[in-house]
């Protein structure tokens, strides 16, 4: 049985939700969308731009604690507060599921896998393309403010039965889907885009010249991807020096340092090699290992390079090329 709410009771879905979990969701903050925990539901967006961050902080945050050593005893952090990340557009659903392949692979990180066991995902979908295979809830927007109801778990199915959502008679269609975007063509072929990414290294490197003098090798763009999971490990201890934890904190592989080995050894020691090895990774190796690229086109990493460089058209270049240069080939 289709099941609507209103979005007049979104805040109200939200206040129960607070109930027993903590509720985290895009907000308005100075001028900006973010992702943060809801205090007043009512100011939740629920049509906002694709904020900075992705929600993938809420599961591998940019710094956490693993364990904690004091008075020479180790002790475990342990997760234990429920949560629900509300609000979520279908391309950041999209990479959390990916995410769940990618941190499931042996050796699976326990820790992101815990939140994950812990977590609530419900998304909004406003014309937008597909229903991602993971999730618990999706409120496609239909006609008269109202959402329907997609459960794709049991959690989902238990919210979705809730007294707030309504029985609807008849199927309202949902909003038209949004034309796809250059990039998301070319990412329904993923297996071209590694092949030409892989053949440009040594065939078409000249563009990898060039894009290794533009950028700066800030890390932005690892930072914003909802895909990418660079991280490194601190030590950090009290002033005191009676407590030491070990941290696990965000890195990027385009920083210099990501590679430096003992003896001060740089396996990568060029802008060039460090920004390929990006672009190697999220569209060959993804491809390679889990059968698609690791990009769900959400475009943060180009709308906040400060280079301004441009991933869409950089593969439009490379795919041209190797398809002017050579047949297609297989892995």
């Amino acid at each position: 049985m289709l099941k609507v709410i209103s979005q007049n009771d979104i805040p109200n879905l939200v206040n129960h939700l607070k109930k027993s979990n903590d509720v985290f969701a895009p907000v308005s903050k100075n001028n900006e969308t973010v992702f943060d925990k809801v205090d007043d539901p009512a100011k939740i967006a629920l049509n906002y731009e694709t904020t900075m961050l992705p929600p993938k902080i809420y599961f591998l945050p940019p710094e956490e604690e693993l364990f904690r050593v004091t008075n020479q005893r180790v002790r475990e952090i342990k997760i234990k507060r429920r949560f629900v990340v509300f609000g979520l557009n279908l391309k950041d659903l999209a990479a959390i599921v990916y995410l769940d392949q990618i941190m499931g692979k042996d050796p699976a990180d326990l820790f992101y896998q815990r939140r994950r066991e812990l977590s609530t995902l419900i998304a909004i979908s406003e014309g937008q393309t597909g229903v991602p295979a993971g999730g618990d809830l999706i409120l496609e927007k239909i006609p008269r403010d109202s959402f329907r109801a997609i459960a794709l778990t049991e959690k989902g199915r238990e919210i979705a039965g809730l007294d707030l959502f309504k029985e609807a008679s008849v199927d309202e269609e949902a909003k038209p889907q949004k034309p796809l975007s250059k990039l998301e063509k070319m990412l329904l072929d993923s297996e071209l885009i590694a092949q030409a990414v892989e053949w440009s290294r040594e065939n078409y490197s000249k563009i990898w010249d060039d894009l290794g003098k533009l950028c700066l090798g800030c890390g932005i763009c690892t930072y914003v991807c909802p895909l990418c999971y660079c991280t490194s490990s601190e030590d950090k201890t009290s002033f005191d020096q009676s407590i030491c934890s070990r941290c696990r904190v965000w890195d990027a592989c385009t920083l210099s340092s990501f590679a430096q080995v003992g003896g001060g050894h740089n396996f990568r020691p060029t802008q060039k090699n460090r920004y390929y090895n990006w672009f190697y990774h999220k569209f060959v190796r993804g491809y390679k290992e889990f059968g698609q690229a690791q990009c769900v086109a959400c475009g943060r990493c180009q709308k906040y390079c400060p280079a301004g460089i441009n991933i869409e058209t950089v593969l439009e270049e490379v795919i041209n090329a190797f398809q002017k240069a050579c047949p297609i080939r297989k892995f």
